[in-house]
């Protein structure tokens, strides 16, 4: 039996992307692996079909250049796909434009189809032939697309000239993973075939979330940002032939999605009074042929909706939401386990899919379901789900990666715990066992602090923490309270955090050192990412109890957070609810700031951080880093250049290996029989 490795991640393959051809005798996909000599990930559309006997599924590789992003089905026998992230430049310009190729799926090369001068992010085929488009625009330029090339280059001019430098107008101004965001909409687009020219349907200042067609009309969930973002949407009625807009539902829900049955739209989307900007959507509907504008509530739902069980092999897009026929079909999170459902228009679900693990995408047609997910502590796979959801395995693309290797079986353990506030609650929570457990021996230990800290950990296959047992360590990780798939009761912190959450950590820590005493308590080793992140710096400053911490991509200050992270203020509730740039509000952040207890901190810390993070920035790994530094702590602080927030999931592959290489080593340092914290200065 052979260790997982650090770098055994290479030969993993990622899908993504299940679509299913408008007969559905075709499965298309995006298969992603390593590419170790680029230091990248190379994208292939792969596909599914039935053979001429129409009984067996067959796979077929359909490109090979690495370089494929965002499909679609142009008919039964035909693809569109794009290069990877839907966007190129013309040789020698700096012009963003979106190249669609036209795939024969009966054999033979790709050919171009169209060019938009855009970055397109969806495309659909209307029955006219012609298309509506999703792509992004730029609000001082707003027509760019259709300008005369002379103009166009004027503009291109411009822009280039003034790369070095941001005027910032807007608020949030940039995102993690795409840099400056402030001054740019999600644009409707109509697409004419015959006369190849694009005719904007929204207005400057409008951004599009969603879109659904009936009849003659475009139904669009997004909203106008004029300085600031509100995050509240309204439901917009586009008239395709003339451009002309209606309003049908004013902007009050933070909408997630939207899909349809029949001239009804069943839209997802909370009003965020009762849990905060996390809470659970409600199911509403809306019918589009009625005389007035009857837009009502469907289902009361308290489920982490699109949410799923995390891991550390994800890669691509994955679909949250699809309509077929008189359902609409939708991924949830029940407990720590993925579950796919389905709604009527009688506002009943219904669970099709509830095996155990993690279910990231899905398709249906006239309901024939087909599903890829995490299961059996295996690798990404695709399945088909028979009428009583049972999962029949379709590939086996990562059959071989874990063959002869050392994968521990998850061991779950529940830690009941009780508050004045929530009475009784269980958290849920695994134990990895060491490769060569032998009982009576003693191990060293790692504690594993999920992000979010709305999001849930599960018995999926989690690379790093194989990795960590395949060294001779056991590893333990929970849902505490604030973690998804319980209802909206237990994720919400509401200015909780670093209090009931840590507690539960605590105990879930004392649990399992209980249960297992082979557990060495001197050498118990503590990290987490994003949310896992603060509550190590956290754990750092309450309590000495471990021997080393890794803390990476982390919160420190949470008055350094507003105004400079990705996540505006306006959805930071949880942790201020008043005016955050008052006495009171710095005062409500500061007392759930890591920072406020540094002078505590006495356990050895690693930081990891990228620079180009703009979901928790640098500066709160800086600020840890000199603190520590200050207070004579044994610190240590790598920083990822050109890397963002997802660094451990989809970062440059040698970037993931150091990672993992730096956390591992300093757990290594401080659990040695002869550990010497003078290593660390």
């Amino acid at each position: 039996m052979r260790k997982i490795g650090l770098k055994d991640f290479y030969s993993y393959k990622y899908i993504s992307s299940l679509t299913l051809s408008p007969e559905g005798d075709k499965l298309a996909y995006i298969v992603s692996t390593v590419n170790e000599e680029d230091n990248d990930y190379d994208s292939n559309l792969f596909m599914l079909r039935k053979d001429a006997a129409g009984k067996n599924w067959q796979e077929v590789q359909l490109v090979t250049d690495g370089k494929a992003g965002e499909f679609f089905f142009e008919d039964n026998d035909t693809i569109l796909f794009s290069a990877k992230r839907g966007r190129d430049k013309k040789k020698g310009e700096e012009e963003p434009i979106t190249v669609f190729q036209r795939l024969p799926l009966s054999g033979g090369e790709a050919r171009k189809a169209y060019e938009f001068p855009i970055p397109v992010s969806d495309l659909r085929k209307q029955p006219d032939g012609n298309y509506l488009l999703t792509g992004e625009t730029l609000v001082k330029y707003p027509d760019y697309f259709s300008m005369a090339e002379a103009a166009r280059k004027k503009v291109l001019k411009e822009i280039k000239e003034n790369e070095d430098y941001e005027e910032l107008t807007e608020s949030p101004f940039w995102s993690n993973g795409e840099g400056i965001t402030q001054g740019t909409r999600n644009t409707l687009f109509h697409y004419d075939v015959k006369t190849e020219k694009l005719r904007r349907l929204t207005d400057t200042l409008f951004t599009v979330d969603c879109f659904e067609v009936i009849g003659g009309a475009a139904y669009v969930i997004g909203r106008t940002v004029e300085s600031r973002e509100e995050f509240k949407s309204g439901l917009y009625r586009i008239d395709i032939a003339s451009g002309s807009c209606t309003e049908q539902v004013a902007p009050y829900l933070q909408i997630m999605e939207m899909g349809k049955i029949g001239d009804k739209l069943i839209v997802l989307g909370s009003e965020c009074r009762r849990y905060g900007e996390n809470e659970n959507p409600f199911f509403y509907v809306y019918d589009t042929a009625g005389e007035e504008k009857d837009f009502r509530l469907l289902r009361e739902a308290d489920e982490g909706v699109f949410d799923g069980v995390i891991s550390d092999i994800e890669y691509g897009s994955w679909r949250g939401l699809k309509s077929d026929g008189d359902y609409v079909y939708y991924m949830a999170l029940d407990g720590a386990r993925n579950v796919l459902r389905r709604i009527g228009l009688d506002g009943k679900a219904e669970t099709l899919v509830q095996k155990e693990g993690a279910l990231y995408d899905f398709d249906v047609l006239s309901g024939d379901l087909w599903v890829m997910g995490l299961y059996d502590m295996k690798l990404q796979e695709i399945y088909h789900a028979d009428e009583k959801g049972s999962l029949r395995r379709m590939t086996g693309l990562n059959s071989r990666a874990l063959r002869g290797r050392y994968v521990a079986e998850p061991s779950y353990i529940c830690t009941k715990f009780h508050s004045d506030r929530y009475g009784d609650e269980e958290i849920d929570g695994w134990v990895l066992a060491p490769m060569g457990y032998e009982a009576g021996k003693k191990y060293p230990a790692i504690l594993d602090i999920h992000g979010g800290p709305k999001c849930a950990y599960g018995p999926v296959f989690f690379h790093e923490m194989q990795h960590w047992a395949s060294e001779g360590y056991f590893v333990m990780f929970c849902n505490p309270h604030g973690s998804d798939g319980k209802g909206n009761e237990f994720s919400y912190l509401d200015m909780q955090w670093g209090g009931i959450d840590y507690e539960q950590i605590m105990a879930f820590a004392d649990h399992v050192l209980e249960a297992y005493p082979d557990i060495d308590r001197a050498k118990v080793c503590c990290t987490g990412g994003s949310y896992g992140g603060y509550m190590s710096n956290w754990i750092n400053g309450h309590t000495d109890r471990f021997c080393c911490i890794a803390t990476q991509r982390s919160i420190m200050n949470w008055i350094t957070m507003y105004g400079v992270s990705d996540i505006p203020p306006v959805v930071c509730g949880e942790t201020c609810n008043t005016d955050p740039y008052s006495e009171e509000g710095f005062s409500q952040m500061w007392n759930v700031s890591p920072l406020k207890y540094i002078g505590n901190a006495k356990t050895p810390t690693l930081i990891i951080h990228s620079d180009e993070d703009y979901r928790c920035p640098i500066g709160e790994g800086y600020q840890l880093f000199t603190a520590l530094k200050y207070k004579g702590v044994p610190c240590k602080m790598v920083v990822f250049h050109g890397e963002n927030h997802e660094l451990s999931r989809s970062g440059k592959p040698k970037h993931r290996v150091k990672r993992l290489q730096e956390i591992t080593e300093w757990f290594r340092i401080y659990t040695a029989d002869t550990a010497d914290s003078s290593s660390a200065d």
